[in-house]
This record gives structure tokens, sequence and C-alpha cells, in this order.
């Protein structure tokens, strides 16, 4: 696990796609608002994708958000499943919820572009992050998320950078860790 590469590829596909990633994080920002959050876990996996298949070499378009709708249901699920064990975890020592957290930071990115359900995607995430460093995975997963929500603070437009920044750093980390 390199965090310095996972925000650095971020950054460069972020700049050489520059006009499609923001229109497609305004699209993801503006539908999440308009059905009250219910598209935004999938149009998010989507943004992660764009970043995903950049990395691979692969030409991004702005439909690409909208490719993961077809495993809604799996996604869904699957944040849900997660969400109620970390959580479970944060109450019991805060410890093990972080732990989990971190374990399973790469599971809905597994469930949409690997086709798995949700356990095999919580589990493979898992090894990954097991096998390259758990401690190093929740440094990295709490500073996306700093950075993600850095740009809440620069009267929201800040957001329409760091928030795909944080999002595809985490998605070029599962690229490289992933193969």
């Amino acid at each position: 696990m390199d965090i310095v590469k996972a925000f650095t590829d971020a950054w460069n596909i972020y700049l050489k796609n520059f006009m499609t990633i923001l229109l497609a994080t305004i699209a993801v920002l503006l539908l999440g608002m308009i059905t009250i959050g219910i598209l935004y876990l999938p149009l998010m996996i989507g943004l992660q994708m764009m970043f995903v298949k950049a990395k691979r070499g692969e030409t991004i378009v702005f439909n690409d958000i909208f490719a993961p709708l077809k495993k809604f249901w799996s996604l869904w699920g699957g944040a849900i499943w997660i969400g109620l064990l970390g959580a479970i975890g944060i109450i019991l020592l805060i410890v093990p919820g972080l732990c989990w957290l971190s374990w399973w930071m790469y599971a809905l990115l597994f469930i949409y572009d690997k086709n798995l359900g949700i356990g095999a995607g919580m589990r493979a995430s898992k090894e990954i992050v097991r096998k390259n460093n758990i401690w190093l995975h929740l440094l990295f997963l709490l500073l996306a998320g700093f950075i993600s929500n850095l740009g809440t603070y620069v009267l929201w437009v800040g957001f329409l950078v760091t928030m795909p920044l944080g999002m595809g750093a985490i998605a070029c980390a599962y690229a490289d860790e992933a193969k």
C-alpha cells in the first residue's frame, strides 16, 4: 500500500479527465440530493470506477457513473451490512469497528467490479487489506475521508475537487491492490 502513489494517481487522473470527472461529481451530488440519497451510493461507486478504468488505461465517459445502477441492491445491501457491522464494532471498543471498516474499504468496488456477492466482496477486500498492512489502510481511509470532506470548508466549491480526489485515491489503491 502506497498512500502517496494512490493520491498522486488520483490527482493525475482528475487533471487529465478534469471536465468529465467534474461533471460526474456534480451529477452525483445533484442526483444524490434529488433522490434523497437513494442514488448517491451507486453513483459514487460509478465515480470511483471512473478512476479505476482510467488507472487501467481505459477511456472514461460521463455515463460511467450510471453503470453501477444495475447492481443497486447488491451495493446497498453491502453498504448496510458493512455499516451495521462497523457500528457494532465501534460500539464495542472503537478499534474493532475501525479495523472492520478498514477491512471492507474496497468491498463495494469488488461487488461491482468483480461481480461478487456481498460476502465474497467483503472477504476479497479483507484479504487485500490484511495482506497489505491493515494499519496503513486505516490511516489511508481516515486521510481519504478527511481530504474528501475538506472542500466543504471552502464554501462547498472545494468539495468538487476534494471529494473526487479522496474517493479517487481509494479507487486507485483498489486498482493497484486488486489486480
